[in-house]
């Protein structure tokens, strides 16, 4: 069984802003971008934990993404469970608990903060801007140190 760094992404504010959903558009161009720069130049994979999760699987989610032009054709290995009244970290931490695929390193890309012990590996987005070109350092660098370091 090979190990396996994961990116936890959620879509609303990383991938899209409001004015994105305003002009009637699903991920603003500029983020998925920014998200290809990271995948390209990484082996992660992807654990969906935006609440899209609810009404779609996350192979649905992962066709969504490849639509989106994301390059996340057989990158997407899971989505987190929906935890009532837990905060995202609670349900971050229960994915990496249930999986069977050994975790070497994970970053979390996301605009929310309540990821409790997985705080450390966070990258936040600003819900006005999502994903940013200047943040892809950041988040690669993260994944590099992160061998190994699975403790949440």
């Amino acid at each position: 069984m090979r190990e396996i760094k994961v990116l936890f992404l959620d879509f609303d504010a990383v991938l899209n802003t409001a004015a994105t959903l305003e002009r009637g558009e699903l991920f603003e161009r500029t983020n998925v971008e920014a998200l290809n720069a990271i995948l390209d130049s990484t082996d992660v994979s992807i654990v969906v934990t935006s609440m899209w999760r609810i009404a779609a699987t996350w192979q649905e989610l992962e066709a969504l993404l490849v639509e989106a032009g994301v390059h996340a054709t057989n990158r997407v290995v899971g989505a987190t469970p929906c935890l009532e009244n837990c905060q995202r970290g609670a349900e971050i931490r229960e994915w990496l608990k249930q999986t069977s695929e050994p975790v070497m390193g994970f970053v979390i890309l996301d605009d929310r903060s309540d990821m409790e012990t997985c705080y450390r590996h966070l990258v936040r987005t600003d819900p006005r801007y999502g994903l940013v070109p200047s943040q892809f350092n950041e988040v690669v660098d993260r994944l590099a140190m992160d061998i190994g370091d699975t403790q949440i």
